[in-house]
């Protein structure tokens, strides 16, 4: 979704008979009779066929008109009804496979027959997925809507996903109440949680704010502690030998984080890895709805919960992530039943393994620095206890 595409800008124009009126307007113009045409363009003033122009009443959302534009790239209407002509009507815009491109934006009825009464900007569309971190049995909305638009979205599982909505800045409401505001930036795949009071659901793993080597589960399930391993030619740079593994936590602008540094040499990777609790224990996580942490970093790296059972050799059932991070501090989420699978590298399906999860590893193949903050497990606010 966020490839280049070209952007289209739509100009909306109200002719009411003709005119010779040698004024220059801002798009091409149609001549009718008491009716509007409306002029689709790229950014070369080229017109675009096949793009839709829909009218939509501010009352109640309603389509008061809808047409698509011909192979000169004009979408005639008969008339303007009256609301619309009064400046209380919507005009959406709609072009491309899939509505790859799309605008939202109120409609302004012409002053003069020769002015453009709208302009509008087809730019990609974007999506938003709104997690809630909620059990799929709990009541929680029934649906959420963007507000000032006729753009709703379902539940599915725990969350609201608007698959395919206009850029700009919208409220997030459930009936009458503001959920939460956003805005969409062209293209943009934006996946956020919207905190519920009583029905959210968090575990903050690890944080790294109290410096040491357990992750917050390992606080009441004492372990051995966070390990890193270097395979091949890789090396550590941070943590060393030296500090252990306090030498990698940061205290900065945004509290304590760690900081991965590493030496990959020519075929070599690395892991950092703990157990969730105890050493010898496996915990449920099967109420999981989504992973989520903060990572800053200039490498390829793949997020990974595993199967307490060793199959031989060190080789454990995993449902694994791949991501790419950025050297900007990014929020990363990761979903079960979205994991990549390769039987071969033992990398499973979620539900093979939920019940029995023994460890988190998090491997890096590329780069050099990988910085990790916030990991938080959503769907639980509590971990079961280990299985005896």
């Amino acid at each position: 979704m966020k490839r280049a595409v070209e952007c289209l800008i739509l100009g909306v124009a109200l002719l009411a008979g003709c005119s010779d009126s040698g004024s220059e307007t801002a798009g091409a113009t149609s001549e009718t009779t008491n009716g509007i045409a409306v002029a689709v363009y790229d950014v070369n003033r080229d017109p675009i066929p096949q793009a839709r122009v829909t009218l939509y009443s501010k009352a109640d959302f309603a389509v008061v008109n809808s047409a698509v534009a011909n192979d000169s790239g004009l979408a005639h209407f008969d008339s303007l009804a009256e609301e619309c002509s009064s400046g209380n009507c919507f005009v959406e815009g709609i072009a491309g496979a899939d509505s790859a491109l799309m605008n939202w934006s109120e409609f302004k009825p012409a002053i003069s027959e020769t002015e453009i009464a709208t302009q509008i900007e087809l730019a990609p569309s974007a999506s938003l997925t709104l997690r809630t971190g909620a059990t799929t049995d709990e009541e929680v909305f029934e649906f959420l809507r963007l507000e000032s638009t006729p753009y709703m979205a379902s539940r599915s599982g725990s969350d609201y996903v608007f698959a395919h909505v206009p850029a700009g800045m919208f409220t997030v409401v459930a009936g009458d109440s503001a959920v939460a505001t956003f805005s969409l930036e062209a293209g943009a795949e934006a996946d956020t949680l919207v905190n519920v009071p009583g029905k959210t659901r968090e575990f903050v793993f690890e944080d790294f704010d109290d410096g040491d080597s357990l992750n917050n589960l390992a606080k009441t399930y004492k372990n051995y502690g966070w390990y890193n391993i270097a395979s091949g030619t890789a090396t550590w740079i941070k943590p060393d030998s030296a500090g252990g593994f306090g030498s990698a936590i940061v205290d900065g602008d945004r509290g304590k984080y760690l900081s991965l540094q590493f030496d990959l040499g020519d075929s070599g990777y690395v892991l950092l890895g703990t157990h969730l609790g105890l050493d010898t224990g496996y915990y449920n996580l099967s109420a999981l709805t989504a992973i989520r942490m903060k990572v800053r970093g200039d490498c390829d790296f793949s997020f990974a919960l595993e199967h307490y059972k060793d199959l031989g050799d060190n080789n454990f059932q995993k449902s694994l992530w791949h991501a790419t991070a950025d050297t900007a501090w990014k929020e990363f989420v990761f979903r079960p039943g979205r994991q990549k699978l390769n039987a071969s590298v033992y990398q499973v399906e979620w539900k093979n393994i939920a019940h029995e999860i023994g460890f988190v590893s998090i491997f890096a193949s590329s780069g050099s620095f990988l910085e990790i903050d916030e990991i938080v497990f959503e769907g639980i606010d509590s971990v079961e206890a280990p299985a005896p």
